[in-house]
């Protein structure tokens, strides 16, 4: 980077080679301070420099607006980047919860039903168990009304 001083405005020219990779993406350059020379004149040789010819002679040309322009866009990057992921998440995290509700009551429902079926089966079962001991009983009726007739000669 040159930096040339006139009496015209401060101008900065990038000599920078076409095989040279451009890391301002990567950070903010800053550019390094550079050396003037003092201005002599031949009668003011052995006078000390003035002030301003001594703020001239080291002079930073660092461009604090667009580094902090930078920084500050870099965190709004951030900050967005941050922001749409936790969108998302938060997006997911919401259907998700709204697929268990939607699943728990289907859930529910599923075995609510295999329970009522189950004790349906047990009752069914429990009437034919009752209706072949009604059956036996009568039977067993039947064979001592029988077998008490066939004796008293009633039959």
């Amino acid at each position: 980077m040159d930096v040339s001083y006139n009496s015209s405005p401060v101008q900065v020219t990038d000599k920078m080679s076409a095989g040279t990779e451009d890391t301002s993406a990567d950070r903010p350059r800053t550019p390094e301070p550079v050396q003037r020379s003092l201005p002599q004149s031949s009668n003011d040789r052995n006078q000390q420099p003035s002030l301003q010819e001594i703020l001239q002679m080291t002079s930073t040309t660092v461009n604090f607006i667009s580094t902090i322009t930078t920084l500050f866009h870099e965190k709004g990057e951030q900050n967005s980047c941050f922001r749409e992921e936790l969108r998302r998440k938060i997006l997911f995290t919401a259907m998700n919860a709204h697929a268990w509700a939607s699943a728990r009551i289907v859930h529910e429902h599923t075995v609510a039903r295999d329970t009522l079926e189950a004790g349906i089966q047990k009752l069914l079962e429990d009437e034919k168990d009752q209706d072949r001991m009604r059956a036996r009983l009568s039977e067993m009726f039947e064979a001592i009304n029988n077998t008490v007739a066939s004796l008293t000669g009633l039959g």
